[in-house]
């Protein structure tokens, strides 16, 4: 059984080399680079280049092909040599450039042609460090393609896991949740590639991990019925690596930009708090199970008190402030139970598995908190307190659960305001 070539890396300003002898080019590749936030040098030589290397570590390169001291792309052996990424833009490419081009471990090439080239460009440059939080799991019971496989997406910079056949991949998927991508072969002993795909979708939906079937295998339908079973994309082997980094970065960017709605769809937009859509879902959910194991559970309902005369005396723009500075205290504070807020200055916080005296216990040391250090939330330094609602008990209608924290709190602002009320 193989397993993980998982790298931990540190975070650190990614510097790029930019080899370009135009100087408005270099100008807009560097703001470019800058623009996705790296430090850009430029060298408008070999000769410089070869300077700058020896000064500095480089995360990647965009090299020209044509330059004065190397007019045969030879920039480009040179940047491959030194451990360096290798991005190449040339102004047309034909047959025999193409060919000088391809036959180095490059992460892409493109072409001077228009605005279109340079928006690419940005993506690739992009892309980049988003791609080495990225797992790939590679399903081959060939090492040698394992291997290539394995070379092309380290080249982009992704991190790679390696499993030998189809029951092999289920137990590194176990071990390895954060796996985002699954590259399988079809034809393996044990369990076949459909086989698998059927088998991970049991388990994960296309929202989770994205499946790309490779066969050699020249079958009618064989796509289709990878398709059929799960996978979210088919490469015939053997492919072509321009092919198999677009299908690649294709269904890498669907998940991404799935996980980026779902985020936006449950979370508040200003305190970037779970919302009321988002508390309901998983409160409900965990309500289910407690109903099962008859435990009991709690909520708490908190309110800014006095909220309307901090909108009426500091303005809209301080309001907004302060809820954002309370979010991200509660969001630390209560960062092993539910919290949302529920509108306006209310907020709300699910406790799972937490007995009744320790969940008051944090609740009252959360609000003594925010009375001394509600200044240090907004620019204005507005101090204000809170008034907390609680209720425990083996209630498992959260709308039922809810209505009794209300009352509470209800209670405590009737009562005085700057308490809980249990």
């Amino acid at each position: 059984m193989l397993r993980q070539k998982v790298i931990t890396r540190q975070t650190v300003t990614r510097r790029i080399l930019i080899i370009e002898d135009t100087p408005t080019i270099a100008r807009v590749q560097k703001h470019i680079a800058q623009k996705v936030g790296y430090e850009a040098d430029i060298a408008g030589s070999l000769a410089e280049a070869k300077k700058l290397v020896e000064e500095h570590s480089y995360f990647c390169s965009v090299v020209d092909f044509i330059l004065p001291d190397a007019p045969k792309g030879e920039a480009i052996p040179f940047t491959i040599a030194s451990d360096i990424p290798t991005i190449v833009m040339t102004g047309n490419l034909d047959e025999t450039t193409r060919n000088i081009v391809e036959k180095h471990p490059i992460i892409d090439y493109i072409t001077k042609e228009n605005k279109q080239a340079y928006q690419y460009l940005e993506k690739q440059l992009a892309r980049l460090p988003r791609n080495e939080q990225v797992q790939v799991l590679v399903v081959d019971d060939s090492a040698a393609t394992r291997h290539h496989i394995c070379n092309l997406l380290t080249r982009h910079k992704y991190q790679t896991i390696e499993a030998v056949d189809g029951v092999d991949a289920l137990k590194v998927l176990a071990e390895n949740p954060k796996i985002s991508v699954i590259i399988t072969d079809n034809e393996m002993p044990n369990m076949n590639g459909d086989e698998l795909c059927v088998e991970i979708r049991r388990l994960y939906s296309n929202d989770e991990k994205a499946i790309i079937g490779i066969s050699a295998l020249d079958t009618l339908h064989l796509s289709t019925r990878f398709l059929k079973s799960g996978a979210d994309d088919y490469l015939r082997k053997p492919f072509n690596n321009e092919e198999f980094y677009c299908r690649l970065s294709q269904n890498v960017d669907m998940l991404e930009n799935i996980k980026t709605i779902r985020l936006q769809a449950n979370t508040d937009y200003l305190t970037k708090l779970p919302n009321r859509r988002y508390f309901f879902g998983e409160a409900n959910s965990h309500l289910k199970a407690a109903k099962l194991a008859e435990n009991s559970v709690s909520l708490a309902m908190i309110d800014i008190d006095h909220f309307k005369s901090i909108n009426d005396n500091y303005g809209h723009d301080a309001g907004d402030e302060v809820l954002k500075g309370l979010s991200q205290c509660m969001a630390k504070y209560f960062k092993n139970n539910l919290v949302g807020r529920f509108g306006g200055e209310e907020f709300a916080v699910y406790f799972a598995d937490q007995d009744r005296h320790e969940s008051l216990q944090r609740l009252e040391k959360f609000r003594l908190f925010v009375e001394k250090h509600s200044p240090e939330f907004s620019k204005d330094r507005i101090k204000f307190t809170l008034s907390i609602g609680f209720h425990n008990g083996p209630i498992y209608s959260l709308d039922e659960l809810i209505k009794q924290a209300d009352l509470k709190l209800y209670q405590a602002k009737e009562s005085g305001r700057n308490k809980l009320i249990s």
